[in-house]
């Protein structure tokens, strides 16, 4: 009892530990960059402009031993001249410069650092210049990012090093509850370029590069502690201290979902992510093991990541697997039916009393079973999916091609063929208004289940109604096949959860 006592005590006190080292990378309340430019090919220049765009409230400081000013504001020729304390450094030079450049941070008395510049283990042959790195950090008590990194965002600081990455993405960085780790820069950026297009925020983004000191499990320690942060979703080449990662996350996903897409499964991946961060990736069966103990969601693409995330963020829990399907044609409902029973999901019957409520609305040739294929009455999509929600026998609802029409649909039409349907696009606007999307949503909270929606891709300007549904966090698939993956990921989640607490 003892022992445990004193294990459990010593595992806090890294905790808090990591809690507070990492405070200054996140809130930093002065940033150094160390290779600002006013050259808009370089990174310094983006990396510096990004924060002042972003509207950083602390202290910024470019660094640069040939520049006067930078961006109008005084430059310093070292760190070290730098009038005031420094939280932050971030170091984009060349490699060979950078042991220098992180002694003076040492001396300096910089807490954290990041380090975007590349040429190190990754580009082989750099393994001595990165353990120097390494070894003058950890001498000095720097704590870091990188090397060979796109760095850090934290909205809620107004804290972006990212340059180059979030002109691509965007100048705005919303403010979310879903927290990026990835081993790949480029592949975080397309992660967060899909989210910030449907208008999905985040709380915090690393992109961890090579790891030489600050590791996945520390990010994801921080993490998990993390007030914004309601989940944390990531990409893994490999995870370097694998016993410390599966003991964190089976008590992290009691509390907060880990969804992750782990790269190398084939033997060319694992050649490829070696010579991505120089990283050695271990056998796939025991990454899969690991995240099926530890309660984590492996997913397959990297649009599940966030599709994923934004799902548990936004929907409650299914209370079990049986789905109701309802769809705007019968075929459909076959692909959907096949598609469910083959990721484990059930199909029930539907109850009389769901029935008679949709034989009052539906023609007489409706399927009068599950999945409802509604036979093209679209008006009443939201009364189907309503009815199906109070069914006790379903705990969730997959919506396909029955909502998200383009509410602008008739404007295609010379004027005399839209006065002849003007009664009818009457009927289809008010289906594709906003009210019905709020009802629904209403529907969602009261009776605790999920509706997971697959409409033909259209945009939120084409339609009012995807428009609504993703502001309020409701993700609309672009195809079915798509929307019933999702719904698999998020039940099987639901029913660990369910074991792990029974």
């Amino acid at each position: 009892m003892k022992a445990c006592l004193s294990k459990l005590q010593g595992w806090l006190k890294v905790k808090n530990s990591i809690n507070e080292e990492l405070k200054p990378l996140f809130y930093p309340k002065s940033v150094a960059v160390i290779g600002a430019s006013n050259n808009p090919a370089k990174w310094g220049f983006s990396i510096f402009n990004d924060l002042l765009i972003k509207g950083f409230k602390g202290d910024l400081y470019p660094v640069n031993k040939n520049e006067e000013r930078i961006s109008g504001i005084t430059c310093y020729k070292s760190v070290k001249d730098v009038p005031r304390s420094v939280d932050l450094a971030v170091i984009a030079v060349p490699a060979q410069i950078v042991p220098t450049v992180m002694k003076e941070c040492v001396e300096k008395g910089v807490k954290t650092a990041v380090i975007i510049s590349a040429g190190f283990r990754e580009a082989g042959g750099g393994e001595k210049l990165e353990e120097e790195v390494l070894r003058i950090a950890r001498q000095g008590g720097i704590r870091f990012v990188g090397p060979n990194c796109f760095g850090i965002i934290n909205p809620f600081s107004n804290l972006s090093t990212t340059g180059l990455m979030s002109l691509y993405i965007t100048p705005y960085v919303p403010k979310g509850s879903v927290a990026v780790i990835t081993q790949s820069g480029n592949l975080g950026t397309f992660m967060l370029k899909l989210a910030f297009e449907r208008g999905f925020g985040i709380s915090k983004f690393v992109s961890s590069g090579n790891e030489a000191d600050l590791h996945f499990e520390d990010y994801l320690e921080y993490m998990a502690e993390d007030p914004d942060t309601k989940i944390i979703v990531g990409y893994v080449e490999e995870l370097r201290e694998g016993r410390r990662f599966s003991e964190m996350a089976k008590e992290i996903t009691e509390k907060k979902p880990i969804v992750i897409l782990k790269a190398g499964r084939t033997k060319t991946g694992h050649k490829a992510a070696k010579a991505h961060t120089g990283a050695l990736a271990g056998s796939d069966d025991a990454y899969g093991a690991c995240f099926k103990q530890a309660g984590v969601i492996r997913v397959r693409e990297i649009q599940d990541l966030f599709d994923v995330a934004v799902t548990l963020v936004s929907q409650p829990l299914p209370r079990g697997k049986r789905v109701g399907i309802v769809t705007g044609g019968g075929g459909f409902g076959v692909v959907a039916a096949d598609m469910c029973e083959e990721l484990g999901l059930e199909i029930p019957q539907l109850t009389q009393g769901t029935l008679q409520k949709l034989n009052q609305r539906l023609p007489p040739r409706w399927s009068h079973s599950n999945p409802v294929d509604m036979v093209g009455t679209m008006e009443y999509s939201y009364v189907c999916i309503g009815t199906l929600l109070k069914d006790e026998n379903v705990d969730s609802v997959l919506a396909i091609s029955s909502v998200g029409s383009p509410s602008k649909i008739f404007d295609q039409y010379p004027p005399a063929i839209r006065n002849q349907l003007a009664e009818f696009a009457e009927m289809m606007v008010e289906w594709e208004s906003t009210r019905g999307v709020t009802g629904l949503i209403e529907r969602i909270r009261k009776y605790k289940k999920p509706v997971i929606l697959a409409a033909p891709p259209t945009s939120r300007e084409e339609s009012e109604a995807i428009g609504e549904f993703e502001k309020n966090g409701i993700v609309v698939h672009p195809t079915p096949e798509r929307a019933i993956r999702i719904l698999a990921y998020v039940t099987k989640y639901a029913e660990d959860r369910k074991r792990k607490s029974a």
